[in-house]
């Protein structure tokens, strides 16, 4: 129902109430209809919140290998598996719970008492208890409770900032509006979760609860279930189905080549068996839970709450940031920018503007009495005498308000207003004119909202503009250009997005003019066809739309719904992150990848949210895409010295039988270096630092995979280099010294592999011998771990159950030494070549 459209007796009529309001009785039958006023958002059920961290491709092949050990009657390794996905959704749960206890002591519900007419009295009730139909009243500083269509307003104004984004107070009346509005167009409405600034006012309640414009805004922010892979996670359960049809296809043909070596049917079992279990790098799931809670630990220090474990992962590969301007890009709070006097001027600007101001506005919720305050208190003036006697509140027929002053028998009324109206009452030759308007076209080209100053001498105070003569009455002082004060850190934030490649579009429901000279000031275009007003979508395709999203920055008079439309299509092409503060902010927050709210903003946008910025700094989510980025690369290192090192164990195996030699490493000894020796140093690696150009390099596509072409060569390299020492060592001591002597020297020597390979993958593109200054303290503790642990299987109590022969020292340091040079080597020369790759990018 549009009661913007409907005359007041209307409104009465639709809604069966009156003048006098609501009896006791119709009051009780509606909250029995509508229910009591609140917003009710529909939880999410616990049952998904036990399944969520089971509810992946990874933990699903887990549970299939877990399956097949308990099938085959190898109970040690599916209680190993088994572990390892108790642990992976204990770190999750308790991660949860952390954050929801943080969530939970950031929320503060404060009820409302209101001021309502029923039965023709007046009385106070819980703003919970308003049905559609109250008479409310409402006055400054008061805040709105439910959707009202008003039936009186006194010089009424009203800050909407949280529903429209616009931080300037608009002005309210009853009279009905013709054709269709946008929300800040509806001059006759008041909206839940808005201020009155300024004046009374009277109103019918229209709508209540999940009905109100808040509610239904509210009700966008759940998210489909279709949004709860992250993009990094897709790409991760790609990269496993993969390896899941690599390993199916392998079993089978491994199976098939030990039986054709003539193996026994069921050591051939418990061959393939351990060969899969060893091909999938179980230890990933844990390892990348624990580097996101220590990564989420970390971004919570610096005053960023991150609420799901994805949005840490995700914020790394983001391509586009689109952010709203209010709260978040500025401080939502209104300044004088620049004023400008005459140069005959007569007066002192600021000893005028200190007498123009609310004198009671240390209280004051009006937004540009706050700014002129402040504004009076920077400035050097001498102070008028006088004393404020009378008060004349916003005239929206004159666009201006005032205050008297008296003095010695003297009375002056000082205004402030728009400039238009302002210069039509003063005395100004047509030079005088000229020059205004020359200043005042400069000022509101640059964006600002101008305000008009001026001051004249009354004979009597008077009550209402109106009393005043018709004849011009001021000298006319000067204008201030105000507008919504810039955080200090926004431009180097987004200076610093644009340089690792990141895009940073502005969506505000400001004026065409003001978003311009904002995004201008802010370094994110450079011509106004940067700017895309909004208001056009509706006469769009979705083809003219894409293109115009496209090649736009800043996006001005935008409602909560094109906001939706815009991020719908920037996530076509686009990993998307959005930011805001306001209930305007909810559809966008909840259907962006990675929704980041502001802290002081609205509890339903910190709802709506997977990050919340405790200090409100855009620079903070600057940190996080850079803290995304370190984990993503982490992430990537991982999968690198899982894959590169899993695949040098099943090619071993498999080149060894293929040759007619026995399996150099027995099932046992394969799943001892995968899940012992690899889990001990697969975690460290996650809690690298970041290497110093990760912020110049352009973010990852959408669409590459996890790992692209040169990371798959370097797997494959590393692979075949393991294998082919491996083999060999293993070929050469059993010709020489028996197969037991060869399995024992294989098996060290794959070890000692893997540790090189560690430190190989330690970085990307840094040498080896480089990367050593750069000190990670948990991966030495993994390492002195991984060797105290094979030092047991190999001189202590664990050489029975891993099946390993004494051996000699200097064999061991021998074939030690090169299992460790040699892997290092090849990839040395592996990223001399890439390193001349990566200085092409970020030159």
């Amino acid at each position: 129902m549009l009661y913007y459209h409907r005359s007041i007796e209307a409104t009465y009529k639709e809604l069966q109430t009156g003048p006098n309001g609501l009896s006791s009785r119709d009051v009780k039958e509606r909250l029995e209809t509508y229910g009591h006023n609140s917003i009710q958002i529909k939880s999410e059920p616990l049952w998904r919140k036990l399944a969520e961290p089971f509810v992946n491709v990874f933990m699903l092949v887990l549970f299939i290998a877990a399956a097949i050990s308990l099938f085959h009657h190898a109970i040690f390794d599916a209680v190993i598996i088994l572990i390892i996905m108790a642990t992976s959704a204990i770190i999750y749960y308790v991660q949860r719970f952390s954050t929801e206890r943080i969530l939970r002591s950031l929320q503060k519900h404060t009820t409302q008492r209101v001021e309502v007419i029923r039965g023709g009295e007046t009385r106070y009730i819980e703003d919970s208890e308003l049905v559609p139909g109250d008479i409310i009243q409402l006055n400054e500083g008061d805040k709105i409770p439910a959707d009202i269509r008003l039936t009186a307003a006194n010089t009424l104004r009203v800050d909407e900032a949280v529903l429209t984004g616009e931080s300037a107070p608009v002005t309210k009346s009853t009279d009905t509006l013709e054709d269709n509005k946008e929300v800040y167009e509806q001059a006759n409405m008041l909206f839940q979760g808005s201020f009155i600034v300024a004046g009374q006012a009277t109103g019918i309640v229209v709508f209540t609860g999940n009905t109100t414009e808040f509610g239904r805004i509210a009700a966008l922010s759940r998210k489909t279930s279709t949004d709860s892979t992250s993009p990094v996670q897709k790409k991760i359960d790609t990269l496993l189905t993969y390896i899941v049809m690599a390993v199916g296809g392998l079993a089978i043909g491994a199976f098939a080549l030990a039986i054709w070596r003539g193996i026994e049917f069921t050591e051939a079992i418990r061959f393939v068996l351990a060969l899969s279990v060893s091909a999938v790098p179980e230890s990933l799931p844990v390892a990348i839970s624990v580097i996101l809670v220590l990564g989420m630990r970390r971004m919570a220090a610096k005053k960023a709450l991150v609420r799901t474990m994805k949005a840490i992962e995700t914020i790394g590969v983001i391509t586009t940031i689109a952010t709203d301007k209010t709260g978040t890009l500025t401080e939502n709070k209104l300044s004088v920018q620049e004023h400008w006097q005459p140069r005959k001027a007569r007066h002192e600007l600021p000893a005028i503007a200190h007498r123009t101001i609310n004198h009671h506005g240390e209280h004051t919720r009006d937004p540009l009495d706050i700014a002129m305050i402040e504004f009076t208190r920077a400035e050097k003036f001498v102070e008028l005498k006088g004393e404020p006697i009378k008060k004349l509140p916003f005239d929206q027929a004159f666009s201006m308000s005032g205050n008297i002053w008296h003095h010695e028998g003297t009375y002056d009324l000082v205004v402030k207003g728009a400039p238009e109206q302002i210069m039509d009452r003063s005395h100004m030759t047509a030079a005088d004119r000229t020059e205004a308007e020359t200043a005042l076209q400069g000022l509101t080209s640059r964006g600002y909202r101008v305000i008009a100053l001026a001051t004249g001498s009354v004979a009597k105070p008077v009550e209402t503009f109106t009393d005043l003569s018709a004849k011009p009455l001021f000298t006319f002082v000067g204008f201030m250009g105000v507008a919504d004060t810039l955080r200090p850190t926004a431009r180097r934030a987004i200076q610093t997005a644009q340089r690792a490649g990141v895009t940073v579009r502005m969506i505000t429901g400001d004026h065409f003019e003001t978003a311009f000279h904002i995004g201008k000031q802010l370094g994110l275009i450079e011509s106004r066809d940067q700017v895309f007003d909004s208001r056009q979508i509706g006469d769009m395709t979705e083809g003219q739309l894409r293109q115009r999203v496209e090649s736009s920055f800043v996006f001005s008079r935008v409602t909560p719904e094109n906001k939706f439309r815009i991020l719908q299509v920037l996530k076509i092409k686009e990993v998307t992150a959005m930011t805001g503060d306001g209930v305007n902010d909810v559809p966008a927050l909840s259907s962006a990848h990675v929704g980041v709210a502001m802290g002081s903003g609205s509890q339903i946008a910190k709802d709506a949210g997977d990050i919340i910025l405790l200090n409100n700094d855009f620079e903070s989510i600057i940190r996080a895409m850079k803290e995304g980025r370190i984990i993503f690369s982490n992430i990537r290192r991982m999968l690198f010295y899982l894959l590169s090192t899993n695949t040098g164990e099943v090619i071993t195996a498999l080149f060894s039988i293929g040759i007619g030699f026995p399996m150099p490493l027995s099932p046992v000894q394969i799943l001892w270096v995968n899940l012992v020796t690899d889990t001990a140093m697969v975690i460290p690696l996650g809690l690298e630092k970041g290497e110093k150009h990760i912020m110049k390099m352009k973010p990852v596509s959408p669409t590459a995979p996890l790992l692209g072409r040169y990371m798959i060569f370097r797997v494959v390299l590393v692979a075949l280099t393991m294998a082919a020492l491996a083999v060999a060592m293993y070929i050469y001591f059993s010709l020489k010294y028996g197969a037991p002597y060869g399995h024992t020297i294989a098996f060290t020597a794959l070890v000692v592999m893997q540790w090189a390979n560690a430190f190989n993958a330690r970085s990307t593109f840094q040498s080896f011998f480089t990367r050593l200054k750069v000190i990670n303290k948990p991966f030495y503790v993994g390492l002195s771990v991984s060797v105290i642990l094979q030092v047991l299987a190999v001189f202590g109590p664990l050489q029975g159950m891993l099946g390993i022969t004494p051996i000699a020292i200097g064999d061991l340091f021998t074939t030690s030494l090169i299992a460790f040079s040699i892997p290092i080597l090849v990839v040395e020369i592996h990223k001399f070549y890439g390193r001349r790759f990566v200085k092409l990018i970020v030159e």
